[in-house]
């Protein structure tokens, strides 16, 4: 089976986070980042998605997934980490994760951590871009959530910090854009 290829964008509203958020200037920092589950969106036209708010990716088998974190006018993010190798979190969605079903899901998979959960290191220290690869063995979608720190800078040059964890907070989503009625 040939294998596919699928980007991942996440587009974060830097601007919009940066105001709702600008009251609390204990946010931004790599300990306590901005919560930016309200302001970013994903973008991949292919790519499957589930849930109440379409936030958890269906992973196909024998395929290659980029993620990309960029601003909503373009800027690449960064993706993050305390060890200078920028990671990704992903947990599985069992409550009995395995080191055996996690390399049913990606190729070269690393290995499980205490807590269930897997750390995917980008090959670039300065990377804005994640490259993984499913098995041929993916079950039930995969069943992944993912979890990613992302860093940029203010409007002043300050060096900030953001969360994306699309199922770890209670927020309600943002209100859909006000758009007029259809009119057939």
């Amino acid at each position: 089976m040939k294998s596919k290829t699928y980007q991942v964008s996440i587009r974060v509203y830097i601007d919009e986070m940066m105001a709702f958020y600008e009251d609390d200037p204990r946010l931004g920092t790599f300990e306590n980042p901005y919560k930016a589950d309200m302001f970013y969106e994903v973008l991949s036209p292919y790519a499957l998605f589930y849930g109440p708010l379409r936030n958890i990716l269906i992973f196909e088998e024998n395929s290659k997934y980029v993620w990309i974190v960029e601003s909503s006018d373009g800027k690449p993010l960064r993706f993050a980490s305390d060890n200078e190798v920028p990671e990704m979190d992903m947990e599985m969605i069992t409550d009995t994760p395995t080191e055996k079903k996690w390399k049913k899901v990606f190729k070269d998979a690393p290995q499980m951590q205490s807590n269930g959960k897997i750390k995917l290191k980008s090959k670039s220290k300065s990377s804005n871009a994640f490259s993984l690869e499913t098995t041929g063995d993916v079950k039930n979608g995969g069943r992944v959530k993912y979890t990613f720190l992302f860093e940029f800078e203010d409007v002043k040059g300050n060096l900030k910090y953001g969360i994306v964890d699309p199922v770890g907070d209670t927020y309600p989503p943002p209100p859909p854009p006000i758009t007029p009625p259809f009119v057939p």
